[in-house]
């Protein structure tokens, strides 16, 4: 796996050009600079402007957010905000700042946390609002309080305040930047402040003298290297370039070991699919669909894929989250069940096109065992390779029938995960599939709004079935994030949410 696919505006990429900064390619003979490569090149520094794996993660690493979740992400605790009340009819959240600063030196204010949040909802080119549609205001009571107001009861908002997107960013420097400009050079509140990017290469950051959490990194900076390659990442792991490799074919994993490389694999919240789009034929056909469904044998692919370390998909979202069914069945593959279906369909020509990113093992080995499966049942799979930003292009465009991906959720709530694949009346159009079930729209919604655990997890059983059911996405399997760790890295894991857990506290030894 090298990226969660998913950039509401690729086209940004192209505007990047020469970036301001310092040379800071060479690593001095005492510096503590962690180099890691992952797959995907970095499209923006801009927290709202983006939900891509690459971006994703560096951004962790920039900028703090209100709140900080355990390792876990079983729970969150203080971050940015020492404590916090919520009112009795859960609409109304305060948070309490503790003295911070940005990476340039300037107060962390009330002010910078309602800007930051403001732009995150309501900025129209804001590329992940949908799970704070609740929220209708954040307002400064005073240089560190802040006051957030919702229009509803919603009770994943306080997990919410840890995710990516809700990294703080400075009031006055982005107005006086500008978004674009920002963008490139941001100003930022985490452990580590930016030095430099070089687009089609590398983003370089360094340690945050002013970050909150006194003594705090112990990193002297970080490298954030592009190399689109699987096994080119890991040759440069085994040979010293890199410290970290993010994400690594499981056929290298022994080899890894073997040599003394840390590479377990990291529990992770993905979900690994075929994307199909609704809108066009033949998936807007229900009875193809489900006889698409019925003609994939998961456990094979899983097996193939992952090695026999990865589940088999019986509900959209991953087993690790919060309300997954336990009792849904895994859909068994049936060829004549398949083709029974296929015949209902009167599709009268039942072929698509498969969209791959080339280069990426998985995806070319899972097309191959797709492409086999279904000429079984009667269907024709025209397997496509190309770049992965032009397979992404396509994909938010609706210019596709089905392309082979993967999605991971930010906290073990499933309601931004549902918010973010199955929720119709959102801006990504369930996960650009544009799969638009009014009652599982409103089931989403109810079920946010619920406090008690045992109706909440009622309800999430019927979303789960419904999409299931309606074949909303092809969910295939389960697997984990599988990245190689120099022995020289310490205490450093990549967690559910495409977060390092504790990079303010990794070293080098």
């Amino acid at each position: 796996m090298d990226r969660r696919s998913f950039l509401k505006a690729t086209a940004y990429a192209a505007s990047l050009a020469s970036l301001p900064g310092i040379a800071f390619s060479a690593r001095a003979a005492d510096s503590k600079i962690l180099r890691m490569g992952y797959g995907s090149d970095v499209l923006t520094l801009d927290p709202i402007k983006t939900v891509y794996g690459s971006d994703i993660i560096i951004q962790g690493m920039m900028f703090a957010r209100l709140l900080q979740a355990n390792a876990d992400r079983s729970e969150v605790g203080p971050g940015l905000a020492e404590k916090w009340d919520i009112s009795e009819d859960g609409k109304t959240y305060t948070f309490y700042l503790r003295d911070a600063k940005f990476s340039d030196g300037s107060p962390i204010t009330a002010e910078d946390v309602a800007f930051s949040y403001t732009r995150m909802r309501f900025q129209k080119d804001s590329a992940y609002a949908a799970p704070f549609q609740p929220l209708k205001e954040a307002k400064a009571k005073d240089a560190k309080t802040v006051v957030f107001t919702l229009d509803r009861r919603f009770t994943p908002f306080l997990t919410l305040t840890e995710i990516w997107n809700t990294g703080i960013v400075p009031k006055a420097a982005v107005e006086k930047m500008g978004d674009d400009a920002y963008a490139k050079a941001p100003v930022t509140s985490g452990p580590f402040k930016f030095v430099e990017w070089k687009p089609g290469d590398r983003v370089v950051l360094a340690k945050n003298e002013h970050y909150y959490k006194e003594g705090l990194p112990h990193l002297d900076g970080l490298e954030f290297r592009y190399v689109a390659d699987d096994n080119t990442r890991v040759s440069m792991l085994q040979a010293g370039e890199i410290d970290v490799c993010i994400g690594y074919p499981v056929a290298r994993q022994p080899e890894l070991k073997a040599a003394g490389f840390r590479a377990d694999a990291d529990i992770s919240s993905i979900t690994y699919d075929m994307l199909i789009n609704h809108s066009k034929a033949p998936f807007d056909n229900i009875k193809f669909r489900q006889a698409i469904s019925h003609g994939i044998d998961r456990q094979a692919i899983a097996d193939a894929v992952t090695l026999g370390s990865g589940r088999p998909a019986t509900s959209i979202f991953s087993p690790e989250l919060n309300f997954f069914d336990k009792s849904l069945p895994l859909i068994q593959r049936d060829v004549e069940k398949a083709k029974g279906l296929l015949a209902d369909s009167g599709v009268a020509d039942p072929s698509f096109e498969l969209l791959v990113s080339a280069g990426i093992a998985d995806d070319e080995k899972t097309a191959v065992l797709v492409q086999a499966q279904l000429a079984e049942i009667g269907v024709t799979v025209n397997v496509s390779k190309i770049d992965s930003t032009s397979v992404w292009t396509r994909l938010i465009d609706g210019d596709y029938q089905a392309e082979l991906n993967w999605w991971y959720n930010e906290t073990r709530d499933p309601d931004n995960a549902l918010r973010w694949c199955a929720w119709g009346a959102g801006d990504n159009k369930s996960y650009y599939t544009r799969y638009n079930n009014e009652e599982v729209n409103k089931l989403i919604d109810e079920a946010a709004g619920e406090t008690d655990d045992a109706k909440r997890g009622a309800l999430y059983a019927q979303i789960q079935k419904i999409c299931v059911d309606e074949v909303a996405q092809v969910a295939m399997f389960h697997p984990n994030w599988l990245n190689g760790y120099s022995p020289k890295v310490k205490d450093l894991i990549l967690n559910i949410g495409l977060q390092f857990s504790e990079i303010d506290e990794t070293d080098l030894v």
